[in-house]
């Protein structure tokens, strides 16, 4: 039986872990999944890739580690996936995995201009996401959970961009019409998104952005989890 495969790209806050999991633990809640439903690579820890006949679909997680740094585990994770692209297997990347795709497909990736976004932000579809079999079921503006450094700066040849907000203009792409990357993160809770905003409360600050703002503007929504379910179904159609 084929099953959705998470490839973990780290560990996310202490915080949040102790009373919400670990990054996995939130897409599965999101996306309505089962344990049985799912395997699990930790990537960092190197772990086996497993054979492309047991994956209906791929997700990768957000991560502390910055694309562009190329760490070994990374890197390892960035070979496999290239051979994996040649498939038609459905690919979501979050935030770091949206990154990493890009970075793979030869798009480019580092640090947005606009500094680090964190918190609920306001984001809008593009006339492709409109279209789009996976995005296109959100409505033209909607809400994102936001908590990243980098950004994806040009797009991959080939892709199309899908959303975009006034502090990134790649807030999601897709390749091939199977491979998508968002960098906003549905599986994030105003909960979770609170916990990192705190967590850079002080280079929030520094920044000059206005901390208290952000925190208040943060709030819950039901988009992150619609796309997740989306994407799930598309993977099922696809293993038809």
């Amino acid at each position: 039986m084929k099953k959705i495969l998470i490839l973990k790209m780290g560990d996310t806050l202490e915080s949040i872990s102790k009373q919400y999991g670990q990054f996995p633990n939130h897409i599965i809640k999101n996306a309505g999944l089962d344990e049985k439903d799912i395997m699990v690579v930790d990537c960092v820890k190197e772990e086996k890739f497993p054979i492309i006949e047991k994956i209906k679909g791929i997700i990768i997680t957000g991560s502390h580690s910055m694309v562009t740094d190329y760490e070994p585990w990374s890197v390892r994770v960035s070979y496999w996936l290239k051979n994996i692209i040649n498939f038609n297997v459905p690919i979501l990347g979050i935030c770091y995995g949206h990154q990493l795709l890009a970075d793979i497909l030869g798009g480019k990736v580092g640090y947005n201009s606009n500094k680090m976004e964190f918190g609920t932000w306001d984001i809008y579809l593009t006339k492709e996401g409109k279209k789009d079999k996976l995005l296109g079921i959100l409505p033209q503006k909607f809400k994102g959970h936001e908590a990243h450094s980098q950004s994806v700066l040009e797009l991959p040849n080939n892709a199309k961009i899908l959303a975009y907000n006034e502090n990134d203009s790649i807030q999601s792409f897709v390749y091939k019409n199977c491979i998508w990357g968002t960098q906003f993160h549905p599986e994030f809770s105003a909960n979770i998104t609170k916990e990192y905003l705190k967590f850079v409360k002080d280079d929030i600050v520094s920044s000059g952005k206005n901390y208290e703002n952000i925190y208040n503007k943060i709030e819950e929504h039901k988009y992150g989890e619609m796309l997740l379910k989306r994407f799930i179904e598309i993977a099922d159609e696809y293993n038809k």
